[in-house]
């Protein structure tokens, strides 16, 4: 069935899940700067133990679910073999850009992935735009800038990490083309499963030959920290389920684009938890986000979908 075809319930149901996926997204977030605070945890340590819980509970979940076929045959296993694999890479490339720019400048070049999507959405799934969909868009994204304080902060231009986000965001919008193309039949869990496996195994390689695992020995007698840790995993898990859940419903360019919400929400979440003050230009951010989100999301009752954006999962 094509997305313009489905029932309302079913779209509805999908931009709910965009929506929820990047509100989760962003919480994660300050759940990751907790782990980050401590002494013992690096950003590559954090990826790592991540990775590993994640893998712990999708592998009983996926076990549970399909116990009778557990790998059926006509799944695209090369398919998901590279979006893990890319999956791995766009998670490296953006901690060094991270690293070599700083948060505020990787949170701005980043959001060039909404050019990507647009432009693959044109190219390979043939999707149209609204015209409230393009003013949505553009709404979200000077939201999500202004959220960060663009014009008040301090930008740092470091080459080798600006083309690193570039390439990482470039990474996003190629898999989010794979999930759309290539996985309308693939059970939710079994690409997070293959995700979660391909990069423990990646990190579980890359991390005790080039960092150390001093760190993570540190990590793993602070009872504290692993609780963290641990939330930090459920998080991804629970945002994974909803961004591919939405991603099978409802266009591309909506589901990357709600995922900005992101921003506000862990902007909200460090004030909460963390005690961190919020600006005014969080504020005016934040307001110019959710009116981007509901002028996205009412462009999803007009917008039309060619053939290569395929059919809805059954699998869910």
């Amino acid at each position: 069935m094509r997305i313009d075809r489905q029932p309302r319930w079913a779209r509805a149901f999908g931009y709910a899940a965009a929506v929820l996926s990047g509100i989760i997204m962003g919480l994660s977030w300050v759940v990751f700067k907790i782990a980050l605070n401590s002494e013992e945890l690096g950003p590559a340590d954090l990826n790592w133990l991540n990775m590993i819980g994640l893998a712990i509970i999708i592998w009983p979940v996926y076990l549970l679910r399909h116990r009778r076929n557990l790998f059926p045959r006509d799944m695209p296993y090369g398919w998901l073999l590279l979006f893990a694999i890319f999956a791995a890479t766009l998670f490296y490339l953006r901690n060094v850009g991270v690293d070599l720019c700083g948060a505020t400048t990787a949170a701005i070049v980043s959001r060039v992935e909404a050019a990507f999507v647009f432009i693959l959405s044109y190219i390979v799934l043939h999707q149209s735009v609204t015209g409230i969909g393009w003013v949505g868009s553009a709404v979200l994204v000077a939201g999500a800038l202004r959220t960060i304080g663009v014009g008040s902060a301090n930008i740092i231009f470091a080459p080798a990490g600006v083309i690193a986000l570039v390439v990482a965001a470039l990474f996003i919008a190629f898999n989010a083309v794979i999930i759309k193309l290539k996985f309308n039949r693939v059970p939710n869990e079994m690409v997070i499963l293959a995700s979660a496996t391909v990069q423990t195994v990646v990190f579980s390689i890359a991390v005790p030959t080039l960092v150390g695992v001093e760190g993570t020995r540190a990590a793993l007698g602070n009872a504290r920290l692993i609780g963290v840790v641990v939330l930090g995993s459920g998080c991804i898990a629970t945002n994974l389920f909803l961004y591919y859940y939405a991603m099978k419903r409802v266009p591309m360019w909506a589901a990357r684009m709600l995922a900005l919400i992101a921003l506000p929400a862990a902007v909200t979440g460090d004030y909460f938890v963390l005690g961190e003050p919020i600006s005014v230009n969080a504020i005016q951010g934040m307001l110019l986000v959710m009116a981007g989100a509901v002028l996205v999301v009412q462009s999803g009752r007009t917008t039309r979908t060619g053939g290569a954006d395929g059919s809805v999962a059954a699998a869910d």
